[in-house]
């Protein structure tokens, strides 16, 4: 699926990678790739290596480093921004994107079944690219005095507890299938200002607790909340962007009626909630409880501040055509958005019906629409 993309930065995009297989090795991975986009006429390129000292429980290193093109405020769950379905199926021209250079390790390492930490580094520089996008400072902004670049280094770590949890194992990968007992994830960065030209002080702290309760005849919900804030002023780029979507496809960890770059808090609460009926509706319908289709329903919320203080590095405006503008926006208000759906549609497929209900007058944005997920329930 990244073979070819395209996107109005790089033109048509060609890329090519490849990893290791178990044939190879059974404790080391190694992966990497390279792109090249016609119209940029630019190199992207990434790669790096995983080691598993232990599969049960888990012991593993990760090095990694790249410097390809990003889409900033992108859940980690999100079809990436140079897969050829995200170019062709999206509201919005993927012109929001930011070069990126980075150096990544982590240690992972799981102390008992369900209690695990990281430890993070990560090192990264953040160019503006193409005519949509510039980072431009306060001071004398009348001249439209541009920063070339923002830089940081900074350490993390984190710890997961998730009582009785159970994985399918590969060699180097696993998949969780879940546990009957809350997760729960605390995690704490530091930054490390002028390690390899770092420019900013800071720390942010963020806790997510993440929990489905069963309700017998009447299906299960998916509940997840999370917290988090950031101490210190830093440039918006660097503080929590919503997650946001733009492609029509369903997103779990995103925002799906919010833009990319739309919203910006150094403080935050989140609760999302997602209600599957298992047919409770739909089963007095013959031809539905024949086809098995389901009900679901699903609800986000967040509520966010910002620090004013934090203008004095960065401004939240940014250029969407050569005579207009359009701003970063703070969450003066809490933001909700929520959808009507159907899943298990031949097994495989959820399309839900989502509606934004607040925030309504800005610029660009998808009130009421259809999105898709490919979904394989038992």
């Amino acid at each position: 699926y990244t073979l070819y993309s395209f996107n109005p930065i790089e033109g048509n995009r060609l890329r090519f990678g490849g990893r290791t297989g178990n044939a190879f090795s059974s404790r080391v991975m190694i992966d990497g790739y390279a792109a090249y986009g016609l119209k940029d006429q630019q190199w992207k390129y990434g790669g790096g290596a995983l080691f598993v000292f232990n599969k049960n429980p888990r012991f593993a290193w990760d090095i990694h480093g790249k410097k390809d093109v990003e889409q900033i405020g992108q859940s980690t769950g999100q079809l990436r921004q140079d897969n050829v379905l995200s170019s062709v199926f999206r509201r919005n021209p993927a012109n929001k994107l930011i070069m990126v250079t980075e150096f990544s390790t982590y240690l992972e390492k799981e102390w008992v079944y369900g209690l695990s930490n990281k430890l993070y580094f990560k090192h990264r520089v953040l160019n503006p690219i193409g005519d949509f996008y510039r980072f431009r400072t306060v001071d004398d902004f009348s001249k439209s005095k541009e920063l070339s670049s923002i830089t940081t280094s900074e350490v993390t770590i984190s710890t997961r507890f998730a009582y009785k949890e159970k994985f399918i194992y590969g060699d180097f990968e696993r998949i969780s299938l879940g546990t009957s007992w809350p997760e729960l994830e605390f995690s704490y960065t530091h930054s490390l200002p002028g390690l390899f030209g770092a420019q900013y002080k800071y720390q942010k702290a963020q806790i997510t607790l993440i929990d489905m309760w069963r309700l017998g005849p009447f299906g299960y919900m998916n509940f997840s909340t999370q917290a988090g804030k950031i101490y210190g002023q830093v440039p918006f780029p660097l503080l929590m962007m919503h997650q946001g979507n733009e492609t029509f496809f369903y997103d779990d960890g995103s925002y799906n009626t919010m833009n990319y770059f739309e919203f910006v808090s150094d403080r935050w609460v989140n609760v999302w909630a997602t209600y599957h009926a298992e047919g409770l509706f739909l089963n007095k319908i013959p031809i539905m409880r024949r086809l098995k289709w389901r009900e679901v329903f699903s609800a986000k919320a967040v509520v966010g501040g910002y620090d004013q203080r934090n203008d004095q590095y960065l401004s939240r405006d940014w250029s969407v055509t050569s005579d207009g503008k359009n701003d970063v926006y703070t969450l003066t208000k809490p933001y909700f958005e929520a959808a009507v759906g159907v899943e298990n549609i031949f097994k495989i497929l959820r399309l839900d019906m989502l509606y934004r209900l607040s925030y309504l007058d800005h610029p660009d944005i998808f009130k009421v629409g259809l999105r898709a997920k490919i979904q394989f329930d038992f």
